[in-house]
């Protein structure tokens, strides 16, 4: 699977990653964080490899504050939407606590990215992780 996150923007080489307080939606991503592209496979396509940085992880926790409601929906059978919700956003938030973590080390791709699920006295803990790479675009593609 190839994802790029919020853009098609790619750091260029030699430079650092630099963070802005006020994006402009012509020439920023519209977040914070500088996008990358992430990958779940070893390799991107119309890429190469030029670096590899190591391990980058992003982790969040989260707890239900609903649980009559979730038991009464999972006790009917049906699908808990808030606890769906809610897990969809922590993953989120793993993945861009990962794609800081490759930023600030100075890698510009994510290869070999994974997810974890686990529960933790209650809570929700999801963790994201993958290999930082620093890639450059083949000049055959």
């Amino acid at each position: 699977m190839l994802t790029n996150r919020r853009s098609t923007m790619m750091i260029p080489k030699g430079q650092p990653p630099t963070f802005r307080s006020d994006p402009t939606p012509e020439t920023e991503p519209h977040c914070r964080t500088s996008s990358v592209l992430t990958s779940t496979t070893d390799e991107l396509p119309g890429h190469h490899v030029t670096k590899v940085i190591g391990t980058v992880h992003g982790l969040t926790t989260c707890a239900r504050k609903d649980t009559k409601s979730f038991l009464k929906a999972v006790g009917n059978g049906n699908e808990a939407k808030s606890l769906t919700h809610m897990l969809y956003n922590a993953r989120d938030q793993a993945i861009e606590r990962m794609v800081r973590d490759c930023i600030s080390r100075g890698g510009n791709a994510i290869v070999g990215m994974g997810f974890g699920e686990s529960e933790i006295l209650g809570f929700a803990q999801i963790s994201c992780y993958g290999t930082a790479v620093l890639v450059e675009r083949d000049m055959k593609s």
